[in-house]
């Protein structure tokens, strides 16, 4: 019994979108490098599970408030489907791979690996759950908008969103790094 209880607080409606997020990263891939390049011939179909995908990143944490199924679990869950279909894309899909800039990668790796790295350093000493901020979200969807709009090659606006990009993702980078300090300083550093 007690294992049933466990698989299901697994498998919440949150959760599995969070999942079903993660697994729309073959589709975008596999539509987009079987693309041609020319803009008549984009598969519409990879427009779908890109706004599939942008749409579930809200929906899993509205299922989670909503259905009270906020979990640690589900905390962790979330950032990395985001990661997932993200860096996916980046390094597998060819279209986007060859239209972003080398040193916006670099950036977004960077990003991320100082706040789920670090994150995770912090929490696994700490009772409190990680979890993303709204400016990480916001990082996650304008990275995917600036990444369909260099791939379509509309300049300048793919180049005013790239550096909008990086500046919300920063800001985003600053406040996680304000949040881990203050939870090393007061859960972990004060630890006996």
């Amino acid at each position: 019994m007690a294992n049933t209880e466990s698989i299901k607080k697994f498998f919440t409606l949150a959760n599995i979108t969070s999942l079903a997020r993660a697994l729309m990263l073959f589709p975008i891939v596999y539509l987009l490098n079987a693309w041609d390049g020319q803009l008549a011939n984009f598969p519409m179909w990879a427009v779908f599970w890109i706004v599939m995908a942008m749409f579930s990143d809200y929906l899993d944490g509205w299922f989670a408030r909503s259905y009270h199924e906020v979990s640690r679990f589900g905390k962790f869950l979330d950032p990395l489907a985001d990661k997932i279909v993200t860096f996916g894309v980046l390094f597998f899909a060819r279209p986007v791979s060859e239209a972003i800039p080398g040193w916006f990668v670099a950036f977004v790796i960077l990003r991320e690996l100082l706040i789920f790295g670090l994150g995770y350093l912090v929490s696994k000493d700490s009772k409190r759950d990680m979890q993303a901020n709204r400016t990480g979200k916001w990082s996650i969807f304008l990275t995917s908008i600036t990444f369909i709009l260099m791939v379509f090659k509309l300049y300048p606006w793919a180049d005013y969103l790239l550096y909008a990009t990086l500046i919300v993702g920063t800001i985003s980078l600053i406040l996680y790094m304000k949040l881990y300090y203050h939870l090393y300083q007061v859960d972990v550093k004060k630890q006996p």
